[in-house]
């Protein structure tokens, strides 16, 4: 009898085909960090813990501060789930919100969906 996924695995996932994307950045000296400030999901079927799911990841919105992804992930064409994650940029130091830099952004525009 196989199980079948439980939610909080389908944002696991999402984040970290967000996370392979992200390390492809161009990096700066005074880089911002990233943190979460909203996730999503919308189900459409459910997945078995071995079926074999694709993930693509587009960019949906660059703020000033934030940056929204969303995560489609299908299997064999049909759509399983869709993932928004909203990231913000903050100071390192001062924990407050900052832009995203102008370079991350650029590159951040050939993923705009």
């Amino acid at each position: 009898m196989h199980g079948h996924m439980h939610n909080a695995a389908y944002y696991a996932h999402a984040e970290a085909a967000v996370a392979s994307l992200w390390r492809h950045r161009p990096v700066g000296a005074n880089d911002p960090v990233y943190f979460v400030r909203k996730s999503g999901c919308t189900f459409h079927r459910g997945l078995k813990l071995d079926d074999l799911a694709r993930f693509k990841v587009a960019v949906t919105r660059i703020g000033a501060t934030s940056l929204t992804f969303a995560v489609a992930i299908s299997m064999e064409g049909a759509p399983v789930a869709d993932v928004e994650i909203v990231w913000v940029a903050v100071d390192p130091a001062s924990r407050q919100p900052v832009n995203v830099p102008q370079a991350v952004r650029d590159w951040l525009k050939s993923f705009l969906d």
